[in-house]
């Protein structure tokens, strides 16, 4: 008597016995930006909201700097949870494991740092420089400066924070 079919064919088994292959710095790079990415969409989407009732009632140019320079903020976020995520760069503590405080205090974590990004760079007071982007869909040099370079800053404290808790929380147990 035959043993029953599984649904596959032989050359399918024996592609899925194979040990896979481990991806090489483009793949990591990309599955590290694709994972970054994702979390940081799905767990930024109050502050989403939030853009959204910002520039609710105004034309579209005139909510152009806000979501320009929210966009900026929001890609140099992605960036470096990924880089932090994936050991890109060699400061700090490795990325602890998931759980659900952790994540509570990532959600608070990427909000505040893109609310706070998108606010610093759109102070009144800072200097207006060259425009940076194209046509009405533009920010001033500095606002833009200011939208990369604070999230990386909240990414690196947020992990000590993320560290810090999860070292607590172990030890105790």
């Amino acid at each position: 008597m035959s043993s029953p079919r599984r649904g596959t064919d032989p050359s399918t088994e024996q592609r899925q016995l194979r040990p896979r292959e481990e991806p090489d710095g483009l793949g990591r790079v990309l599955e590290d930006l694709f994972s970054g990415g994702g979390s940081v969409a799905v767990l930024t989407i109050p502050a989403t909201l939030w853009l959204l009732s910002v520039t609710a009632g105004r034309s579209l140019f005139a909510a152009a700097d806000v979501v320009f320079v929210f966009g900026v903020a929001f890609v140099s976020l992605a960036v470096s949870v990924s880089a932090f995520r994936g050991d890109w760069v060699g400061v700090g503590p490795a990325w602890p494991p998931r759980s659900y405080a952790l994540a509570g205090l990532r959600v608070v974590g990427y909000n505040v740092a893109l609310w706070a990004a998108t606010s610093l760079a759109l102070l009144p007071g800072l200097p207006a420089g060259p425009r940076i982007g194209v046509g009405a869909v533009s920010g001033d040099f500095v606002g833009v400066v200011v939208a990369v370079a604070v999230p990386p800053l909240a990414v690196a404290a947020l992990l000590r924070a993320c560290h810090a808790i999860y070292e607590f929380r172990t030890a105790s147990a």
